[in-house]
């Protein structure tokens, strides 16, 4: 059996924490979602949970960080930019971002909440 050393250990323990995290972030909005579903008698089935999560990640970040005037060349830029923030999904983020660019330019203008601009996309289904 190899054996490690300490500093790879870290290594090891500090990926295996952000993958939990990141788990228990997932479970949590899958939480508070479902409560909101629950209550209002519908169930929302999401096609890839995983991008559909990446994608309320992404506006909800987003929507914090672009001011009213903002103009689309701004937010395509914060668009651009923001995936180097989500972690090991970003390959998932950029394609998604890539891909639905110009919808979400004029999705981040509007006053829609992440769930409602994502369905919108198609990446959350309604």
């Amino acid at each position: 059996m190899p054996t490690f050393g300490h500093s790879t250990c870290y290594i090891y323990h500090a990926v295996f924490l952000t993958v939990c995290a990141l788990h228990l972030e997932m479970h949590k909005e899958e939480s508070i979602g479902n409560e909101f579903e629950e209550s209002s008698g519908e169930i929302e089935t999401e096609q890839l949970p995983g991008k559909c999560w990446a994608c309320k990640w992404v506006i909800r970040k987003l929507k914090k960080q672009i001011s009213n005037g903002a103009t689309p060349d701004d937010i395509k830029t914060k668009l651009g930019m923001v995936c180097d923030e989500i972690g090991f999904l970003k390959s998932m983020c950029r394609k998604l971002v890539n891909q639905y660019m110009d919808t979400l330019v004029e999705e981040l203008s509007t006053t829609d909440d992440a769930r409602t601009i994502c369905a919108n996309i198609g990446v959350c289904k309604k």
